[in-house]
């Protein structure tokens, strides 16, 4: 199966090899990978919870660049807020879903 430009949305920690499996098996050539919280300021706070969300998402980058070779970008924020219908495929959240 291939899908150009997938959206992979991580939400509880424990599942990010099983994400990065996912999203090697569409073989995409661009990978948007979205932590799901409501934090605004996870970018650049000192606060611990936000250290470990860029601490999360730059292990899941580099993980997901490994195993597809792929162009990856990242950010943390709500699902509601991106447009859906740009991306080939979605991965993660409750399960694997193809876009419409």
């Amino acid at each position: 199966m291939t899908n150009e430009d997938i959206l992979l949305i991580a939400g509880p920690e424990g599942r990010d090899d099983e994400l990065v499996a996912a999203a090697a098996a569409h073989h995409p050539r661009r990978v948007t990978v979205l932590i799901e919280a409501r934090d605004p300021c996870w970018g650049w706070s000192e606060r611990r919870v936000a250290s470990l969300r860029r601490d999360r998402l730059a292990a899941l980058l580099t993980s997901i660049e490994r195993a597809t070779g792929a162009t990856v970008v990242g950010l943390v924020g709500d699902p509601a807020d991106l447009e859906l219908g740009g991306f080939d495929a979605l991965v993660g959240g409750r399960e694997l879903r193809t876009a419409a």
